[in-house]
């Protein structure tokens, strides 16, 4: 049998073993996922008028036997048979994207859902105008049946009070899409009815910076009023959060002067290093969270007997960062960037970090290595577990060869956001990335430091 793959990520393989060498080059991929996707034996004037549009007939008809005598020559058992003026098969093929429908006609919501791994053929480039605009309207009809699918479902998983698997559809669409502005809305309003209302207002800052970014627009009237319901819901314990509600507003309204600000000045000694800014950021959050953190100790829940945490006692935790499209090869990733990130901050010298193992083996004892979603109130309990007056959450992104991390400081006892920051770049830049996003964090605080120390 040929297997072929085309959702998310593009393969071809025959009798178990995948295709190597010239025969999983971009052009020979995209032969096969063409023939096995029309139906019928190709007419070899199709294939070149889609593949080589641009070569005389005599020209590509070379191009195009060749191709195929490489193919038959890398694996014998593809089995690439010409009928008169047409090629096609001679074999059984299965196909990804026939698959995926004969599961939608069949009503395997579920299963078609499951299937679907990513738009088709996103990572194949073969720079043929006629073959792309092909493989766009193939992209486009599958990515609709998708999204109508998983949006079904989570309808579904709602009315049946299955939140989680609400929350589930709501991000696969989001990961899918990130600009759908129903399914970021649908995915806001289930973490919220979740319980986890800290996870659902982080996730609108992430979309709101993200339209910003790509479209420069924000998002629509009825999700922000959806959010400044969430936001105006009273919340136990909320009485405490004026302090770090400050410094988040006033991090955010700076964010684009401190930038600014870092760079050199004309005349000048030039912008601070790398590690001078952490170094002084770090030491700014000491001082922001010396103000407004009360340590955990146990048996002293409540106003009585509090004291305001020191430089010594400050405690964060940086925790596994949540993957967002990591392939297989990438598994364990997140883990290892949360640790990276916590070295980074640990080396600046100025504050305590909560050792990588202990993060670890809190995060396991919680039973969170499954969890899709969080609330105020079982974060603050892996904090006090780790004696942490803050954690560090995130989120890795994977497209293609691009990394997009974001990352947010929040209150340890209430849940309150200090500081965010996002970075992106090639996953060759991996290193840089984080060092960049501990910079950004520590100059973030810094701001609101500024701001707090002079009101």
């Amino acid at each position: 049998m040929i297997k072929i793959q085309t959702l998310g990520r593009t393969s071809v393989a025959v009798a178990g073993e995948p295709l190597s060498g010239e025969a999983a080059w971009p052009k020979s991929l995209a032969l096969l996922v063409y023939m096995a996707r029309e139906p019928g034996p190709d007419r070899r004037d199709e294939i070149l008028g889609v593949l080589w549009p641009d070569r005389d007939e005599k020209r590509a008809r070379r191009a195009l036997n060749q191709l195929l005598y490489t193919l038959r020559k890398s694996s014998p058992e593809l089995t690439l048979e010409s009928v008169e003026d047409a090629v096609d098969f001679g074999r059984e093929v299965w196909l990804d994207v026939e698959e995926f429908e004969r599961r939608l006609e069949a009503g395997d919501l579920k299963g078609a859902v499951e299937l679907y791994e990513g738009p088709f053929l996103a990572d194949l480039a073969v720079s043929e105008p006629d073959f792309d605009h092909w493989a766009d309207r193939q992209r486009a009809d599958l990515q609709r049946k998708f999204r109508k699918a998983a949006l079904e479902l989570a309808g579904q998983a709602r009315e049946e009070g299955d939140l989680d698997g609400a929350v589930a559809y709501c991000r696969r669409l989001v990961d899918s899409d990130p600009l759908d502005d129903e399914a970021q809305h649908l995915l806001i309003e289930s973490l919220y009815l979740h319980g986890d209302r800290l996870a659902a207002l982080r996730q609108f800052e992430v979309y709101r910076d993200l339209l910003a970014r790509e479209l420069e627009v924000e998002p629509l009237e009825h999700t922000r009023e959806l959010v400044d319901r969430i936001r105006d819901e009273p919340q136990p314990g909320e009485g405490e959060l004026e302090p770090e509600v400050a410094v988040e507003g006033e991090a955010r309204r700076r964010g684009e002067a401190v930038e600014e600000a870092a760079k050199p000045k004309p005349g000048g000694r030039g912008a601070p290093s790398r590690r001078d800014l952490i170094v002084a950021g770090s030491v700014a959050v000491v001082a922001v969270l010396a103000i407004i953190f009360w340590p955990w100790r146990p048996g002293a829940p409540g106003g009585a007997g509090r004291e305001v945490v020191t430089a010594e006692s400050l405690r964060v935790a940086v925790l596994p960062f949540w993957p967002h499209g990591l392939g297989d090869e990438d598994q364990g990733l997140s883990a290892g960037v949360a640790q990276l990130l916590a070295i980074n901050l640990e080396e600046s010298g100025s504050l305590e970090v909560v050792p990588h193992r202990v993060v670890l083996e809190a995060w396991e004892r919680a039973g969170f290595s499954d969890a899709t979603a969080f609330n105020a109130a079982t974060l603050g309990a892996l904090a006090g577990d780790m004696r942490a007056t803050s954690l560090l959450l995130g989120d890795l992104h994977a497209s293609g060869d691009e990394f997009r991390i974001v990352a947010e400081l929040i209150g340890g006892r209430t849940g309150a956001v200090l500081a965010r920051a996002d970075v992106r770049g090639p996953r060759d830049n991996l290193f840089a990335l984080l060092d960049e996003l501990a910079v950004s964090l520590a100059e973030d605080v810094r701001a609101a430091a500024d701001t707090a120390g002079g009101r």
